[in-house]
Formats: structure tokens, C-alpha cells, sequence
């Protein structure tokens, strides 16, 4: 497979980019909504609670393309805020091409689940990609890619008001490593942030901060270990589990083998991460992909395959002892996208936002959305 397609290490580092996976946040991705299909009065189970079964009357999921359109990017991240003034969806950073942006994009989500046209917010103090991050309450927090040329070890957060607006990024400190192509989740008001390379170093490490409701973030610290080095994978936590899939155990410079094995970690009393079992592998090796949990079932899709982009997305059920079972296609974006990043829910939508559609980063402007029904 051509991974890289530049000769320079920095647009090389980006060819392979980032897939922070389903971006973290509550149990089913950044800053996932709580209510899943909702219903009346809310007496329908939330179809993203971690005791949900397969069993649940959650729907199919399909994807059409929106009537709007997101600024060409890849290497971004999306987040999902909820706020007095309704549910937004931040897009942040990334690249058009292998060029950072410093461009944050706010997009409200209408009742019926379709958006409203993007509005400027406060952008990024640096332009950089290839990060990971999460929501933590109402606060906005991302951690290192690539700013300019070189991999960065720096975390920045911002506050989201009550009215949806974006407060000022904030400077909030070094998260061990360079890290480009990292993963993350959100516990509680806990961060974390997983693996990541720079080259030729793939680390299996794991470090957290807590965040106040301020937006104050703490010190990053040690909390765990990931079963293998690992970067460009996907990771989604579901009540005290974390899954994590595929991805890269060695530097994205030499074209490595992408990876199909899946692993169950525990998030411990103590706050750390570990206790890792082997899941089944899925159907193909994947790299820059994201996941999600919904309706009892983690979902994978998109991404790179070895082959090409990948537009397809796999399911696999989660059992009541927190393993997986088998993995079957179940959906697949309108187009083959690669770097699909955070793939946030709200409700019963879920959300792809741009994206790499070749080797060359070409960026789509087009946004999926998935819907359950």
C-alpha cells in the first residue's frame, strides 16, 4: 500500500494521518448526546447507555449526504457540545492538503438532525493536525499532531458558552510525548490520551488530566499502558471498557502492515487503563478509521484499507460481559473517505464531517450523516 506520496518527512507524517478515533466523550463518542432515540418524555432507554442490548428497538443505520457543506479539510477533529442554546458540532484544525489550519467551524444541529451552515469561531492559536482530543463537559480539549514540521507534545483547551460560542484556546501543557495520531476518551472529567507516533518511535502508553468546569486543565500523568504500541487506530470507551482497533505498531514512514486485531481494556478504580484481552480481529486491517457505540453494537468504518479509502462500516455486538462478537458490514459512507476522525452522536444521527478521498490528501467538503431508524 503507497502510504506516502511526498518526499518530505512533515507532508509524510500527514499522508498516514490520524484517526483519534470516535473522538471520546461519554460512552458512544465526542461529547455523545445521552438520549438516543429519546421518545416521549424520555421513557425510551438511551440507545448509547452502556447497558443497552442488541435486543434494543434502535434501528438500522444508513447514510445520505447533507445539504451543507464543511470547509475541505482532513486531519480535524469534531466535537459534539451541548449547550443552553442547543446541540453544536465543533470542527476543528486539520490540514487542506498537508497545510495545517488554524479554522474551527461551529455547525448547529437542527431538531430533525440536518445542519445549519458553518459559523466562524475562535481559531486554534497554531495550525496544526493529526491531533486527538474530547469534550469534557462544556470545555473543548485537544492534544498533539503536527505544527509545521515537527510533532507536537502540547495540549489547548476552550470553553463553549451557554449561547454555543467558543471561548478563547488556552495553552494546557505537555502530554509526555510528541504525539502525532493519537487516540482519546473521556471518563468523567477525565481526558486520556493513548499511543501515538513520532517517528520512529510508536508508543504504548497512556497519560490523563482532569478538567474543571472552568476549563482548568490539570497536569497530564501516567495512567496505563495500551496492549501494543499503537497509532491511527480507533478507540471507543463504553461504560468503564475501552475498545480499540486496528491502526499501526510501527512507523507510518516505513509502510507497515495495517493492523485487524481488536482489544478490550478496563478503566481500574484508580483511574488507570489496562487489564487488555484480545477481541476478534476484523475483516480487514484499517488505519485513520473511527468507531462508535450505539444500540449495543461497536461500530468501525472508513479509513484506509490496504488497499484503498474504505466507505464501509462493520458492527460488532458487545455481550453482557463487555466482550465482542463477530464483526458484519452493516453501512457505508457515500464516499470512500480516509482520516474519518471522531464520528460523534447525537440522538439517533451520526456524524462524518470532510476527510481525505486519496494518498495526495485531497480533502472532500461533503458531510455524512448517519441515521438510525
Amino acid at each position: 500500500m503507497r502510504f506516502l506520496s511526498f518526499g518530505t518527512v512533515a507532508i509524510a507524517l500527514f499522508a498516514v494521518a490520524c484517526s483519534s478515533a470516535d473522538g471520546p466523550g461519554g460512552t458512544g463518542g465526542a461529547g455523545s448526546s445521552s438520549t438516543g432515540l429519546g421518545g416521549a418524555g424520555g421513557k425510551a432507554p438511551s440507545c448509547i447507555d452502556p447497558s443497552i442490548t442488541t435486543d434494543a428497538p434502535c434501528g438500522s443505520l444508513s447514510f445520505t449526504a447533507s445539504d451543507v457543506l464543511s470547509r475541505k479539510r482532513n486531519h480535524h477533529g469534531t466535537f459534539l457540545v451541548e449547550t443552553q442554546a442547543g446541540p453544536f458540532l465543533f470542527v476543528v484544525g486539520g490540514t487542506n492538503g498537508a497545510f495545517p489550519m488554524k479554522n474551527v467551524d461551529r455547525h448547529a444541529i437542527r431538531t430533525d438532525g440536518s445542519l445549519d451552515v458553518a459559523a466562524d469561531q475562535t481559531p486554534l492559536p497554531i495550525g496544526v493536525g493529526g491531533f486527538t482530543g474530547g469534550v469534557v463537559g462544556s470545555t473543548i480539549v485537544i492534544a498533539g499532531g503536527m505544527a509545521g514540521s515537527k510533532v507536537a507534545d502540547q495540549s489547548y483547551a476552550a470553553v463553549v458558552g451557554g449561547d454555543g460560542t467558543l471561548g478563547a484556546w488556552t495553552k494546557t501543557g505537555t502530554v509526555g510525548h510528541p504525539r502525532m495520531h493519537p487516540g482519546a476518551i473521556v471518563n468523567g472529567d477525565s481526558l486520556y490520551v493513548l499511543g501515538g507516533f513520532d517517528d520512529p518511535t510508536v508508543w504504548d502508553d497512556v497519560v490523563r488530566a482532569t478538567v474543571s468546569t472552568d476549563g482548568t486543565v490539570s497536569a497530564w500523568t501516567p495512567a496505563g499502558t495500551l496492549p501494543a504500541p499503537r497509532s491511527h487506530f480507533s478507540v471507543t470507551r463504553v461504560g468503564e471498557y475501552v475498545y480499540l482497533a486496528g491502526g499501526l505498531e510501527k512507523s507510518a514512514l516505513i509502510n507497515p502492515p495495517l493492523r485487524k486485531e481488536t482489544w478490550m481494556g478496563h478503566i481500574a478504580a484508580d483511574g488507570t487503563l489496562g487489564e487488555w484481552a484480545p477481541m476478534p480481529p476484523l475483516p480487514v486491517g484499517l488505519a485513520t478509521h473511527a468507531s462508535f457505540f450505539y444500540g449495543g453494537y461497536l461500530y468501525v468504518g472508513g479509513g484506509i484499507n490496504p488497499s484503498t479509502q474504505e466507505k464501509r462500516l462493520w458492527r460488532s455486538p458487545v455481550a453482557a460481559d463487555h466482550t465482542l462478537g463477530a464483526w458484519e458490514e452493516t453501512a457505508s459512507f457515500s464516499i470512500a473517505r480516509a482520516h474519518v476522525h471522531q464520528l460523534p452522536v447525537y440522538q439517533n444521527h451520526v456524524y462524518s464531517f470532510a476527510g481525505a478521498i486519496d494518498y495526495d490528501l485531497a480533502s472532500t467538503d461533503e458531510i455524512d450523516i448517519g441515521t438510525f431508524q
